[in-house]
């Protein structure tokens, strides 16, 4: 179980962090600067790749059911904390409560059917 807790947060942070890098790469790209953007893409993609790679080791032992939202609601929780952290996006009470209800699901499924 926590070999499987490891790979889902590998994977909603290599997720998160791709996302990142393609931010960058588009801000770069407006600013014309064209070689350190298709680096940046570039990254993003190895990224994303790392993050496909943790995506199918969990497919393997786990259900497509139960994989794929606690997934993806690990990528958004990552995503919602590297937006805070690092691009200064405001947390709102909105954002807060959907934080928690998707927190809320990922456990649940994770207890119900994640791989032992």
């Amino acid at each position: 179980m926590l070999t499987a807790a490891l790979l889902y947060l590998a994977y909603g942070f290599l997720n998160a962090a791709a996302m990142g890098a393609v931010k960058r790469a588009t801000g770069m790209l407006a600013a014309r600067e064209h070689r350190g953007a298709i680096a940046t893409f570039a990254a993003g993609g190895c990224l994303y790749t790392g993050a496909l790679v943790a995506l199918v080791v969990l497919l393997d032992s786990g259900d497509a059911s139960t994989v794929f939202p606690i997934a993806i609601g690990t990528a958004v929780l990552a995503t919602t904390a590297v937006g805070a952290r690092f691009y200064a996006e405001p947390m709102t009470a909105h954002k807060l409560t959907g934080t928690l209800a998707v927190l809320a699901g990922i456990a649940l499924t994770f207890l119900d059917g994640a791989p032992q």
